[in-house]
């Protein structure tokens, strides 16, 4: 008889148990050449095809100044009482056009994109500080084209800070003085050109005269109207006449 291990034989039970449950190498080929059975798909092409529109911001070419977050307020004079009222919260601008020489304030509402604010800042404009807050301004304008057609407005903004407040009134007085001295370039220019267009239509003048010297242009053709010819020719009427009346009288 053979004394066998029972620990060897209870290891090649264990080994034999687990070749067993591992799977094969044909079944692993028959697993992965399963198809996957397929999903509805969702997508339905659109009956009509629209192509894409792009949208003009109308700020092509302007410099921006200032941008910060903002709920903007308009006082309401039409209702009795007057009273302050909600005209929208976003992004609130201060653009600079170069080409144009003008600044303006635009505002649009949020989500919606609709403008609320448009307007040119003006020399004369005043920005004060709302009932004594740091985060809030107002000012009026003259024309404001938020709907398009322009309407004199009171308006006041309100900001979520301090320091935002602060930014947006030295980027204001900033916009108002680059219009000032726009406008003072503008006018300075003007007031030249009309100078020398008055130089040179005096100029014209004296050469005219110095060329005509006692001659008049008619039609483009110059006559002869020299002024002693002129007397001369009336001097010699006048004798004329009177030989003619001593004729008659005797």
């Amino acid at each position: 008889m053979t004394n066998s291990d029972p620990t060897e034989k209870g290891n090649n039970a264990n080994e034999n148990t687990y070749e067993d449950s591992q799977p094969s190498k044909e079944d692993k080929e028959t697993e992965e050449n399963k198809e996957e059975p397929a999903s509805p798909d969702p997508y339905y092409p659109p009956i009509i095809y629209l192509p894409e529109v792009e949208v003009n911001s109308g700020e092509d070419g302007e410099i921006e100044m200032f941008k910060r977050r903002a709920r903007l307020y308009r006082y309401a004079h039409e209702c009795s009482p007057p009273e302050w009222k909600e005209r929208g919260t976003g992004d609130v601008k201060i653009m600079k056009d170069v080409e144009n020489m003008s600044v303006r304030i635009v505002m649009r509402r949020e989500k919606t994109l609709k403008l609320c604010a448009n307007h040119l800042i003006l020399p004369w404009m005043e920005i004060k500080p709302n009932c004594g807050s740091e985060k809030a301004w107002v000012w009026k304008t003259q024309a404001d084209y938020a709907d398009e057609e322009p309407k004199q407005e009171t308006l006041a903004i309100r900001f979520g800070s301090v320091e935002n407040s602060k930014l947006f009134e030295a980027a204001f007085i900033e916009a108002r003085n680059y219009a000032l001295e726009e406008e003072a370039k503008s006018f300075n220019k003007s007031l030249e050109e009309s100078i020398e267009k008055d130089t040179d239509v005096g100029d014209k003048c004296e050469e005219k005269d110095a060329n005509n010297d006692g001659k008049v242009t008619v039609n483009g053709e110059e006559e002869v109207t020299n002024i002693q010819e002129k007397e001369t020719v009336v001097t010699n009427d006048e004798s004329n006449l009177s030989n003619k009346m001593g004729s008659l009288e005797v």
